[in-house]
């Protein structure tokens, strides 16, 4: 009901954007035929507009200057629920009391059009003659349909012709067309006043239109006002039909002295139309960037709700929890994968325009064993060796594969130890493939093993309602400052020249220790055995919580190893002294120092970020020519904060318009000395990168 009640809202506004530039700027042109097509064209629009889709330009966001930093970072994001208690004594629904009265004048009006055309149908079935003419005892002339209504009173007169000229252009021109669908618009949007306003602007013009018509036939233009001033008195007595004397005023008369066409309202149409068309768009329209998914989690198991539940956008930290009731509402753009999660559940994926057609349902996790069938017998000799036979009886020589890692025998194992068997002899699947096993393979899960595997296989979170934390604070800075302090260059690494980015993903477990440290992204072993060493010896970390509850989650982060005597691209982590000597021998005719982006204290702007972003915002001269021109947009500029704090090596590595490219690098240039950052106490050079926001506002 709420999204029915927003598109009559938005079909009110786009009658509006129709109706206010017709009345002020169209409403005299005497371009009658393109009039009639601009009025129902926009009708039509302003019913069709609120279901086509627009991309809108992003709003330019308020920007404190930062540095960007390429770390995978989860970021927590929580979602508070509040519950309102209903509070005692009377409480009234003004929803639900607008719906009502909106209903009542819609059933009112309907069933008053539907007495009406019954009325005067049967009114024309029993009074009609051959011409399809109904003398009745009103004053009013009018047609409904192709039907004409005339009073007794001139079925004898001689203006009666004209009268029937009239009201016969009406039904020649289909005028009735026109005004169904206007009091189709009338009866859904009886609330809106412009709808009122259009309805009388149509048949403003269906009235230049007839007149028009009977004029082209010879009829004296003076006889005729005359005849139309004798019918000025009467009332209105039907929407849907079109009156003789309707809109009887000196409008109408110099309507009908004015040629039919005017090359000024062609370009004064042709020029407003996109300019109207645009502005429906954009406030009728959808935006496609982003829709509300609302769903329902419950447990498979009790059919309760999965309340506590976590609802993320896949491959993103952005998310919400599952309230009281099992029901959540996420914002998302465009079609994707929503993964929700719950301790001691399967994790579950599904599309979020899947959402909301039934609940969701969280299973209960289980480990399942899936043995295939075992075409080889086992027996075990009286000296307890084990002997493998093929079904023909020939010994098998199948390859044994234990905790993962192929031995060529198994005698000595001993079977209490074994967790689980299973025979693979398919000669197409991959495992037989894999080991180029010709009588099989036989894969053994020693107790161990799978107690092993059962651990990593606890539920894992990405993000939670309460991140874990390190050294009591944001992971990002606090783990990233014990790396720069204790990471170590690998002395074969640095007599080699190898450098590069580690990035490692480990677990932090809901007693806060890491573990299960593994190598997405390797570079060289050396480097990779120092990351997971750096890594591994952390100290604990205060664990995640969801739902209140100590949980498993999964961070992964990236480790540079920069040589000394290079320029790196991130953190850099200095050799053993043994190679820094040597390192430094080599590098004693150079002038570069080592970069950084990350040191252990970041370079610093006199005053702090807000006298920066004071600074950045005083200074920055907008181009006047962009300015004028309404264009607004954002720049990156990376430089570089030398030892003595002086800003160097300005340069542009993003912009959205060329034109504030030398604006930006100009205050970056001019702005005073920083307090260099710092690394093991040491002045170093540092890059930044700050985002200069052009905002005609500012």
């Amino acid at each position: 009901m709420n999204s029915l009640l927003l598109y009559l809202l938005k079909v009110s506004a786009g009658l509006g954007i129709i109706f206010l530039p017709y009345y002020f700027l169209f409403r005299n042109d005497p371009n009658l035929v393109l009039k009639r097509a601009y009025l129902v064209c926009g009708l039509f629009a302003s019913w069709v507009f609120p279901f086509i889709s627009f991309r809108k330009l992003p709003l330019a966001v308020d920007l404190t200057p930062t540095v960007f930093i390429n770390l995978d970072t989860p970021v927590s994001q929580t979602v508070v629920i509040e519950s309102v208690e209903a509070t005692g004594g009377l409480t009234i629904n003004w929803l639900e009391v607008l719906i009502l009265v909106y209903l009542s004048g819609l059933v009112f009006m309907f069933l008053k059009n539907l007495f009406l055309i019954f009325k005067w149908n049967l009114t024309w079935r029993r009074s009609h003659n051959e011409e399809g003419v109904s003398f009745i005892n009103n004053d009013q002339v009018f047609t409904l349909f192709n039907k004409i209504f005339v009073p007794g009173s001139l079925k004898d007169r001689n203006d009666l012709n004209n009268v029937l000229l009239h009201e016969k252009a009406h039904i020649r021109q289909l005028h009735f067309i026109d005004l169904m669908l206007m009091e189709g618009t009338l009866l859904l949007t009886w609330f809106n006043p412009f709808s009122w306003l259009i309805s009388r602007m149509i048949k403003e013009n269906h009235e230049h239109l007839a007149d028009r018509e009977v004029l082209s036939t010879g009829v004296n233009p003076a006889r005729y006002r005359a005849q139309l001033m004798n019918h000025t008195l009467g009332v209105n007595v039907f929407r849907l039909g079109n009156q003789f004397n309707h809109s009887l005023t000196i409008k109408r008369f110099k309507m009908m002295k004015k040629p039919k066409r005017s090359l000024k309202g062609f370009i004064k149409i042709a020029l407003l139309i996109p300019a109207i068309l645009v502005t429906l768009g954009l406030t009728t329209g959808m935006t496609p960037q982003q829709k509300t998914v609302k769903g329902k989690v419950i447990f498979t198991d009790t059919g309760e709700p999965a309340t506590g539940a976590s609802v993320v956008i896949r491959n993103s930290t952005h998310g919400c929890v599952v309230d009281k009731e099992g029901s959540f509402m996420l914002n998302v753009d465009g079609n994707p994968e929503l993964v929700i999660s719950f301790v001691g559940y399967e994790t579950l994926i599904a599309k979020a325009s899947e959402i909301g057609k039934k609940p969701l349902k969280l299973e209960v996790k289980t480990h399942i064993m899936d043995l295939e069938s075992v075409p080889l017998s086992l027996k075990k000799n009286d000296s307890g060796s084990i002997t493998l036979k093929m079904k023909d009886g020939s010994n098998a020589q199948p390859v044994f594969v234990l905790d993962g890692k192929v031995v060529k025998e198994i005698d000595d194992l001993d079977p209490e130890t074994i967790d689980n068997i299973s025979v693979i002899k398919n000669s197409d699947d991959p495992v037989v493939q894999k080991y180029k096993a010709t009588h099989g393979v036989i894969l053994i899960t020693t107790k161990k093993e799978a107690d092993r595997a059962s651990k990593k296989e606890k539920e894992v979170f990405y993000v939670v309602e309460e991140m874990p934390t390190f050294n009591g604070g944001d992971p990002a800075p606090e783990f990233r400052k014990y790396i720069a302090q204790n990471l170590r260059y690998p002395q074969v690494a640095a007599k080699n020249g190898i450098d590069g980015r580690v990035i490692v993903q480990f677990m932090v477990n809901s007693t806060g220790q890491v573990e299960d440290a593994v190598v997405v992204r390797s570079v060289d072993p050396a480097l990779d055995k120092e990351a997971l060493r750096v890594v591994m010896s952390s100290s604990d970390w205060t664990p995640g919580k969801q739902r209140g509850k100590a949980v498993n989650v999964l961070f992964t982060f990236p480790i540079n190893f920069v040589l000394q005597d290079k320029e790196g691209d991130e953190k850099g982590a200095l050799p053993p002294k043994e190679t820094k000597e040597e390192l430094n021998k080599q590098a004693a005719n150079r002038e570069d120092k080592p970069v950084f982006y990350i040191v252990e204290d970041m370079p610093q702007f006199p005053g702090g970020k807000s006298a920066l972003k004071t600074y950045i915002y005083s200074n920055l001269e907008y181009p006047e020519s962009v300015k004028k021109q309404g264009i607004e947009g954002e720049v990156h500029v990376k430089f570089l904060i030398d030892t003595d704090g002086k800003p160097k090596q300005v340069e542009v590595v993003r912009s959205t318009y060329q034109g504030f490219n030398e604006a930006a690098k100009k205050v970056i240039r001019e702005m005073p000395d920083w307090k260099p950052g710092t690394q093991r106490g040491k002045a170093v050079k540092v890059f930044h990168v700050i985002p200069i926001k052009f905002n005609s506002s500012k």
